[in-house]
């Protein structure tokens, strides 16, 4: 199976790079906008996912019926908080080790490359940039620009479509349980990598059958696969 793979798809925070976004403090400042416009206080901890938060908050928006514009105000307002969190640490951002040969080598090798995450796009690219392998993607996906973000199966088939490869021709790499539900769910082929901020608890006990140290043993993998 892997010898019919293409393309090779990334997630970025903690597969590639290492960066110090304060998560925690990222989801407090949502939930109080949401608290701020008609959410019930204590719904939401910073311990949720932030697609689960916002799937949440727009099912109770739905339900209240409140109207279209003020919900997509609101929508601005977090992804601004978001936004925010991001790009004030794009500057201490590194690498993680590897990941810039381990990718000169697969795209010399002839892989198409691309980045999914949920982050923002321009964070996505100025933290590629600022380790120096930008250049290495032919597409790059931040939130907002996949029909549904990760863990949905739209996310990576939107992907795999854009690279112009079917789905059983990519390779998922991501550090963590959402990533490897994302290639459950879009029956895609997954590699894990133990390079997460969580260690171990990245995985919420959802072992992937593919575990590498880290992104830049898997040009050797796919060579001895």
């Amino acid at each position: 199976m892997v010898n019919e793979i293409k393309g090779i798809v990334f997630d970025l925070d903690g597969t590639l790079i290492h960066s110090a976004i304060d998560f925690p403090k990222m989801k407090l400042s949502m939930i109080e906008i949401l608290e701020d416009n008609d959410v019930p206080k204590g719904m939401f901890t910073p311990k949720q996912t932030t697609v689960v938060i916002m799937a949440k908050a727009e099912e109770i928006w739905k339900e209240q019926g409140k109207e279209e514009a003020e919900v997509a105000e609101i929508r601005e307002a977090l992804e601004e908080t978001m936004n925010r969190a991001e790009l004030e640490v794009v500057s201490n951002i590194e690498e993680v080790e590897g990941a810039s040969d381990a990718l000169k080598s697969l795209k010399e090798k002839g892989y198409k490359l691309a980045i999914l995450t949920r982050s923002h796009h321009t964070y996505a690219t100025e933290a590629l940039m600022k380790i120096g392998i930008h250049q290495c993607f032919d597409i790059i996906l931040g939130r907002d620009e996949t029909p549904k973000p990760k863990p949905y199966p739209e996310a990576l088939r939107h992907t795999s479509k854009l690279m112009g490869l079917g789905i059983e021709e990519i390779i998922f790499v991501g550090d963590n349980h959402i990533d490897h539900a994302s290639a459950v769910n879009a029956q895609c082929l997954f590699v894990g990598v133990r390079t997460g901020p969580r260690g171990d608890d990245s995985w919420a006990q959802s072992w992937p059958e593919i575990m590498l140290d880290s992104v830049g043993d898997l040009p050797g993998y796919l060579d001895g696969a």
